[in-house]
């Protein structure tokens, strides 16, 4: 790779690393032991979870308004900055309960700007047969960050809480100095480019098609990443060990994410690799009913990070790969449905709980709306004449 592709790979990983890894992830590791160090109730505990989602719908809307030109280096390094502080201002406790509520939905916000911006400028910056290479080496941030925030987990023992969040307020303000360095680099680059108008991209029941299984599976995961930590230790009665370790599991599935993905489009094309990874996400969200050997239970933590980050991208690289110039606008469009669903999707599972529906019964529901959208996306993918390139190294 040339000196510029590793420049855009770095940048897109460390943007990815703080958006989505830490910023947003970090939370349900750290959630346990800030809520009894901070005295939260498990009910603010959930709001606060759906205050992050909220700012995430948010960041992604607002990134969608923004035109593509250097003006979003500004917003990305914005991003990082109030991101790095969000981190800094919940490390402390004591404060009222709007206090980490504004802080979260900030959270959220920086990391739905990252998450569209990001790529957006890497899309504009990078040649195109340099496209599956530079995505896949920046996507795999999201499991990286997904594992920065596991790593100290067996260490919350004889940590505070308030120590956790400020090693990962270090991480981001790290990140932060890096991106700061790397966006001065691309921004003559955008300043210089003349983005085509993308206003009436032609769209097909394909695009639509993806979105659907993409929504559905800001559903299906949203047991594992609210609830994975709560229901092993209540529902199996798991230890502090065990439970870190099944975490632990999750972050290293997580960090593998982006290569499983990246294998498997180039060996069968990007809309059968979805296919096998849809598949295997529904079998991973299953076995998490089958409590009978504590293999099942490490299997689901594993590839349930694994699949998240796997089919983020490879629907992200679907979409540039196939309307080009338009990858913005429509990753924008493809995020916010993520965004939106996941955000209906907490508060629809917290309600459940609270109904007293089992943990069991959620994960059962979680897998069949994801095989509702894997089947469509069979359907509508299996007799349509795309495209589907697969890049070589």
């Amino acid at each position: 790779m040339s000196s510029k592709n590793i420049k855009l790979s770095v940048f897109l990983c460390l943007s990815m690393c703080l958006g989505i890894g830490i910023l947003r992830f970090s939370y349900t590791a750290l959630l346990p032991s800030t809520r009894e160090a901070f005295g939260w109730t498990t009910g603010f505990a959930s709001i606060l979870g759906s205050a992050n989602l909220l700012g995430y719908l948010i960041g992604a809307f607002w990134a969608m308004r923004l035109p593509q030109t250097k003006i979003m280096t500004r917003y990305i390094q914005i991003a990082a900055i109030t991101g790095m502080l969000s981190l800094f201002c919940c490390a402390f406790s004591d404060f009222a309960q709007a206090w980490y509520i504004f802080w979260r939905v900030v959270s959220g916000v920086s990391g739905g700007l990252l998450m569209i911006l990001s790529p957006s400028v890497v899309a504009q910056c990078c040649d195109i047969q340099d496209r599956f290479k530079i995505n896949f080496v920046g996507f795999s941030g999201i499991g990286i960050g997904v594992l920065l925030a596991t790593l100290f987990l067996p260490y919350l023992d004889q940590i505070s809480a308030q120590t956790a969040w400020l090693i990962l307020c270090s991480f981001a303000l790290i990140i932060c100095m890096c991106l700061s360095v790397l966006l001065q680099q691309f921004s003559h680059h955008l300043s210089a480019q003349t983005v085509q108008s993308v206003s009436k991209t032609p769209l097909n029941a394909l695009f639509y098609s993806l979105m659907i299984v993409y929504a559905c599976s800001a559903f299906a995961y949203i047991p594992h990443s609210l609830f994975w930590i709560d229901y092993l230790s209540h529902e199996l009665g798991l230890n502090l060990f065990w439970i870190n370790f099944n975490w632990i599991l999750y972050g290293l599935g997580s960090a593998l994410g982006a290569f499983a993905a990246y294998s498997l489009a180039r060996k069968f094309g990007n809309f059968f690799a979805l296919k096998i990874l849809y598949s295997f996400y529904i079998a991973a969200i299953f076995i998490a009913t089958l409590n009978a050997s504590p293999v099942l239970t490490f299997a689901s933590s594993f590839f349930t990070g694994m699949l998240n980050p796997a089919v983020v991208f490879l629907t992200s690289y679907t979409i540039l790969q196939l309307y080009g110039v338009a990858y913005k606008r429509l990753w924008s469009i493809a995020t916010l449905s993520f965004a939106s669903v996941q955000l209906i999707g907490g508060l629809s599972f917290s309600t459940l709980q609270h109904l007293g529906v089992t943990y069991h019964q959620q994960f059962l529901l979680a897998s069949f709306i994801l095989l509702l959208g894997t089947l469509q996306l069979a359907w509508y993918a299996r007799s349509k004449h795309y495209k589907q390139t697969e890049q070589t190294p």
